[in-house]
């Protein structure tokens, strides 16, 4: 006989696997332990960044599906999310960053604990992944801009300014490197046809909508609509650096004449730049991006549906 998932879900309770820090705040831990209470769960701590992929690869091939938690911030969802690729478990991003960047994208509000006990009575959903190359995954936004360039300075700072809020970090970076402003010649290739070559300023390659601790750079595509939302800022010259930076500060960069859009499933990207991939750096090359359609199962309600 043939069971249905809905059966066999009702027969035995899933697991829920909550992957932390070890410094998450202890209100949120505790508010964990108190309503997963008559629930199957485990706090997984991290050693490092990295770790929080491998501990989401050990439940890879478990016998049930898991619910994955990732308690973090967008490197911290990024690393998660390329520990869970090919799995059949269902990933929750709790916000407990500095950017949140991706949970901005799915949920109208960014409290944790409220976040935490809305997930309990929602179903997953199948979103996009983007595929950078053969091992390395992206399930909000590749940039390769000043946008990149800016997003990797910041990481680096906020280790040493821990209570300035991330938007302030972007903004007064973004400013800084105005004055020393340096362009680089990047290639997209669509089915071996170039779709565009020159310098950039912004070109962000999105699956969600904000980058830089709010700021909205993917303005007209979805999580889970196949496609990769293409965003490209051209060379504009310096003198108008500050009506760009106002366009990008006010979610209107979409409006600016330099601005360019392409929607596409499958792009190769070439850039002599360190590129940012939510949020975190990676070296410059060759970048193979594919949308693989509905290949992660993410907790939340789509955009539309009504939140408690």
């Amino acid at each position: 006989m043939i069971f249905s998932f809905d059966i066999i879900m009702m027969v035995k309770e899933m697991k829920h696997i909550f992957i932390l820090k070890p410094d998450t705040d202890h209100k949120l831990v505790n508010h964990i332990v108190k309503v997963m209470q008559g629930r199957q769960y485990k706090l997984c701590y991290t050693k490092d960044l990295n770790d929080a992929r491998s501990i989401a690869q050990r439940y890879q091939h478990d016998q049930e599906i898991c619910r994955i938690y990732a308690v973090g911030g967008d490197g911290f969802v990024h690393q998660v999310v390329n520990g869970m690729i090919s799995s059949l478990n269902e990933l929750v991003i709790i916000p407990a960053g500095t950017g949140n960047d991706l949970a901005r994208t799915i949920y109208p509000y960014l409290d944790p604990l409220t976040i935490l006990d809305e997930s309990l009575t929602m179903s997953a959903q199948p979103v996009d992944v983007i595929r950078c190359n053969d091992s390395l995954y992206c399930i909000n936004v590749f940039c390769c801009g000043l946008d990149a360039e800016v997003g990797n300075l910041v990481n680096v700072k906020r280790r040493n300014i821990r209570y300035m809020p991330r938007s302030l970090h972007y903004t007064l970076t973004i400013i800084e490197k105005i004055m020393h402003l340096r362009f680089y010649p990047t290639v997209i290739l669509q089915n071996d046809q170039e779709l565009f070559s020159g310098d950039v300023v912004v070109c962000a390659f999105c699956n969600g909508h904000y980058f830089g601790g709010g700021f909205k750079i993917g303005y007209h595509g979805q999580i889970d609509d196949g496609c990769i939302d293409i965003n490209v800022v051209s060379d504009i010259a310096k003198r108008h650096l500050p009506e760009y930076v106002k366009a990008l500060v006010t979610g209107r960069l979409h409006k600016t004449k330099k601005y360019q859009h392409f929607s596409e499933k499958d792009v190769i990207v070439k850039t002599s730049q360190y590129v940012n991939i939510d949020g975190e750096m990676y070296d410059p090359g060759v970048y193979h991006l594919t949308c693989l359609h509905h290949s992660l199962k993410l907790v939340y309600r789509k955009e539309g549906s009504i939140w408690k």
